[in-house]
């Protein structure tokens, strides 16, 4: 009787200190930046939320800080990848960062480029913003 009850605290307090690494998890999200189809902006995105190889909501913005709902019309084989497969590093997102301010200095079109965020710990309080500003850098803060 008291091994499992030593047993059940310890499982207790393992789930207490373990809940807190689990429940702050980035959502999957499949992210595509590419030109943009609005002449006022050169470069646009769109974030997908993923449930399983479904989109659940679907985005597109032109600058930091307005996402308008939109339908997806991303193929199924990209919206799977993304789901089945591994996520993009943040030495591809950096990668992409230094590639997209070339292109924009250079006066060149954006690359259309797809990006899965999916499984990183600590989300809210550290990892969101190193994982999206990369892809959200040059872009403006407001719309025009």
């Amino acid at each position: 009787m008291f091994k499992f009850l030593k047993t059940a605290i310890v499982a207790s307090v393992l789930c207490t200190v373990a809940t807190p690494a689990f429940a702050d998890m980035s959502p999957n999200l499949l992210i595509v930046s590419q030109p943009s189809d609005n002449p006022l902006y050169r470069r646009m995105v769109v974030v997908k939320y993923l449930a399983g190889t479904r989109v659940s909501a679907n985005y597109k913005a032109y600058n930091r800080r307005e996402f308008i709902n939109t339908p997806s019309t991303t193929s199924g084989d990209i919206i799977a990848a993304c789901a089945r497969g591994k996520r993009t590093s943040l030495g591809e997102l950096k990668a992409f960062k230094k590639s997209e301010a070339r292109l924009k200095r250079s006066g060149k079109t954006p690359e259309t480029r797809t990006f899965c965020i999916k499984g990183i710990s600590n989300w809210t309080d550290q990892n969101k913003d190193k994982y999206l500003d990369p892809i959200f850098d040059g872009m403006p803060y407001l719309a025009k």
